[in-house]
Protein backbone atom coordinates (compact mmCIF):
# COMPACT_ATOMS: atom_id res chain seq x y z
CA UNK A 1 0.00 0.00 0.00
CA UNK A 2 2.57 2.35 1.15
CA UNK A 3 4.38 1.85 -2.64
CA UNK A 4 1.57 2.81 -4.30
CA UNK A 5 1.09 5.65 -2.42
CA UNK A 6 4.67 6.25 -3.15
CA UNK A 7 4.38 6.09 -6.88
CA UNK A 8 0.38 8.12 -7.06
CA UNK A 9 2.85 11.38 -5.43
CA UNK A 10 5.43 10.49 -8.26
CA UNK A 11 3.18 10.38 -10.85
CA UNK A 12 1.16 13.35 -9.68
CA UNK A 13 4.35 15.66 -9.30
CA UNK A 14 5.62 14.12 -13.07
CA UNK A 15 2.10 15.55 -14.12
CA UNK A 16 2.51 18.49 -12.52
CA UNK A 17 6.12 19.24 -14.22
CA UNK A 18 4.74 18.21 -17.34
CA UNK A 19 1.95 20.80 -17.52
CA UNK A 20 4.40 23.40 -16.23
CA UNK A 21 6.91 22.77 -18.72
CA UNK A 22 4.03 22.91 -21.63
CA UNK A 23 2.18 25.90 -20.55
CA UNK A 24 5.58 28.04 -19.71
CA UNK A 25 6.26 30.98 -22.09
CA UNK A 26 9.32 31.15 -23.66
CA UNK A 27 10.95 34.15 -26.50
CA UNK A 28 14.28 32.80 -28.42
CA UNK A 29 15.99 34.55 -30.94
CA UNK A 30 16.79 31.66 -33.80
CA UNK A 31 18.45 32.92 -36.90
CA UNK A 32 20.11 36.59 -37.14
CA UNK A 33 21.79 37.59 -40.19
CA UNK A 34 21.88 39.75 -43.67
CA UNK A 35 19.00 42.08 -41.98
CA UNK A 36 16.63 39.42 -41.38
CA UNK A 37 15.83 37.82 -38.13
CA UNK A 38 13.32 35.03 -36.75
CA UNK A 39 11.52 34.80 -33.70
CA UNK A 40 10.67 31.65 -31.73
CA UNK A 41 7.83 32.88 -28.98
CA UNK A 42 4.52 30.93 -27.73
CA UNK A 43 1.79 32.42 -28.48
CA UNK A 44 0.79 34.17 -24.99
CA UNK A 45 3.66 36.35 -25.72
CA UNK A 46 2.63 37.76 -29.38
CA UNK A 47 -0.14 40.93 -29.29
CA UNK A 48 -2.11 41.71 -32.61
CA UNK A 49 -2.68 45.29 -33.41
CA UNK A 50 -4.63 47.30 -36.39
CA UNK A 51 -3.63 50.79 -35.41
CA UNK A 52 -5.53 53.56 -36.75
CA UNK A 53 -3.28 56.17 -38.96
CA UNK A 54 -3.49 59.56 -39.56
CA UNK A 55 -2.41 60.82 -42.68
CA UNK A 56 -3.38 63.92 -44.47
CA UNK A 57 -2.31 63.32 -47.76
CA UNK A 58 -4.17 59.95 -48.32
CA UNK A 59 -7.55 59.84 -50.03
CA UNK A 60 -9.28 58.25 -47.72
CA UNK A 61 -7.83 59.00 -43.97
CA UNK A 62 -10.75 57.43 -42.39
CA UNK A 63 -9.45 53.82 -44.27
CA UNK A 64 -5.74 53.91 -43.35
CA UNK A 65 -4.67 51.24 -40.57
CA UNK A 66 -1.33 49.90 -39.97
CA UNK A 67 -0.39 46.12 -39.00
CA UNK A 68 1.79 45.31 -36.00
CA UNK A 69 2.46 41.72 -33.96
CA UNK A 70 3.86 42.92 -30.70
CA UNK A 71 6.13 40.60 -29.06
CA UNK A 72 6.97 40.16 -25.35
CA UNK A 73 10.88 39.33 -25.35
CA UNK A 74 12.92 37.63 -22.72
CA UNK A 75 13.90 40.46 -20.76
CA UNK A 76 9.80 41.60 -20.25
CA UNK A 77 10.19 44.51 -22.67
CA UNK A 78 8.09 44.53 -25.82
CA UNK A 79 9.45 45.04 -29.75
CA UNK A 80 7.16 45.55 -32.37
CA UNK A 81 7.03 43.79 -35.90
CA UNK A 82 5.39 46.24 -38.16
CA UNK A 83 4.33 46.29 -41.87
CA UNK A 84 5.17 49.58 -43.69
CA UNK A 85 2.14 49.47 -45.67
CA UNK A 86 -1.61 50.81 -44.82
CA UNK A 87 -4.09 48.53 -45.14
CA UNK A 88 -7.81 49.47 -45.40
CA UNK A 89 -9.66 48.68 -42.14
CA UNK A 90 -11.24 45.06 -43.20
CA UNK A 91 -8.16 44.23 -44.69
CA UNK A 92 -6.02 44.84 -41.52
CA UNK A 93 -8.51 43.12 -39.21
CA UNK A 94 -9.02 39.89 -41.30
CA UNK A 95 -5.09 39.50 -41.29
CA UNK A 96 -5.77 39.40 -37.40
CA UNK A 97 -8.25 37.09 -37.67
CA UNK A 98 -6.00 34.77 -40.36
CA UNK A 99 -3.11 34.82 -37.95
CA UNK A 100 -5.08 34.61 -34.50
CA UNK A 101 -6.14 31.31 -36.04
CA UNK A 102 -2.32 30.06 -36.20
CA UNK A 103 -1.43 31.54 -32.74
CA UNK A 104 -5.05 29.47 -31.75
CA UNK A 105 -3.39 26.30 -33.45
CA UNK A 106 0.14 26.45 -32.46
CA UNK A 107 2.64 26.28 -29.54
CA UNK A 108 5.32 27.44 -31.08
CA UNK A 109 5.41 30.61 -33.41
CA UNK A 110 7.82 31.76 -35.83
CA UNK A 111 8.25 35.26 -36.53
CA UNK A 112 10.39 36.32 -39.46
CA UNK A 113 11.10 40.19 -39.95
CA UNK A 114 13.60 42.43 -41.65
CA UNK A 115 15.98 44.22 -39.06
CA UNK A 116 18.35 43.68 -36.72
CA UNK A 117 18.28 42.99 -32.33
CA UNK A 118 21.48 44.31 -31.73
CA UNK A 119 20.32 47.57 -30.29
CA UNK A 120 20.27 48.11 -26.71
CA UNK A 121 16.81 48.30 -25.58
CA UNK A 122 15.22 51.49 -24.51
CA UNK A 123 12.40 52.10 -22.32
CA UNK A 124 9.53 53.41 -24.20
CA UNK A 125 6.35 54.96 -22.60
CA UNK A 126 3.74 52.79 -24.59
CA UNK A 127 2.56 50.16 -22.51
CA UNK A 128 1.20 46.96 -24.03
CA UNK A 129 -0.77 44.36 -22.22
CA UNK A 130 -0.80 40.79 -22.43
CA UNK A 131 -3.76 38.79 -21.72
CA UNK A 132 -3.09 36.39 -18.69
CA UNK A 133 0.83 37.31 -18.37
CA UNK A 134 0.33 41.71 -17.99
CA UNK A 135 1.66 44.92 -18.95
CA UNK A 136 4.89 45.78 -20.35
CA UNK A 137 6.49 48.97 -22.18
CA UNK A 138 8.12 48.91 -25.69
CA UNK A 139 11.80 48.58 -25.99
CA UNK A 140 12.51 50.54 -29.46
CA UNK A 141 13.15 47.46 -31.28
CA UNK A 142 11.09 47.08 -34.52
CA UNK A 143 11.26 44.81 -37.39
CA UNK A 144 9.55 44.82 -40.67
CA UNK A 145 7.08 42.12 -41.08
CA UNK A 146 8.39 39.03 -43.15
CA UNK A 147 6.02 35.47 -41.94
CA UNK A 148 4.51 34.11 -38.87
CA UNK A 149 4.02 30.45 -38.91
CA UNK A 150 3.48 28.07 -35.91
CA UNK A 151 4.78 24.39 -35.89
CA UNK A 152 1.87 22.87 -37.58
CA UNK A 153 3.16 24.71 -40.70
CA UNK A 154 -0.14 27.09 -41.02
CA UNK A 155 1.90 30.11 -42.24
CA UNK A 156 1.00 34.11 -43.39
CA UNK A 157 3.26 35.83 -45.20
CA UNK A 158 3.26 39.77 -44.84
CA UNK A 159 3.20 40.19 -48.97
CA UNK A 160 1.24 37.09 -50.27
CA UNK A 161 -1.03 35.76 -46.94
CA UNK A 162 -1.75 32.14 -46.88
CA UNK A 163 -0.32 31.53 -50.60
CA UNK A 164 2.15 29.07 -50.68
CA UNK A 165 5.24 28.76 -50.73
CA UNK A 166 5.05 30.29 -47.27
CA UNK A 167 7.29 31.05 -45.65
CA UNK A 168 9.40 32.54 -49.03
CA UNK A 169 13.23 33.48 -48.70
CA UNK A 170 15.03 34.47 -46.73
CA UNK A 171 13.04 33.34 -43.75
CA UNK A 172 13.75 29.34 -43.26
CA UNK A 173 11.58 29.02 -39.99
CA UNK A 174 11.76 25.96 -37.99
Amino acid sequence: MRILRRNKNIIILLLFIFLSCSTSSSYRVGKQGNNSVELNVTPDRVLLECEWIYDADIPDPEDAYGFMIHVLDDENTVLSVTQNNLLDKESCYDRINFISSILKRGKIIYIGGMGDLKDPRKTEKHEYTFPGIGTFRGNGRVLQFGVIANEKGQCFDAHRAGEKPCPRDPFSIK
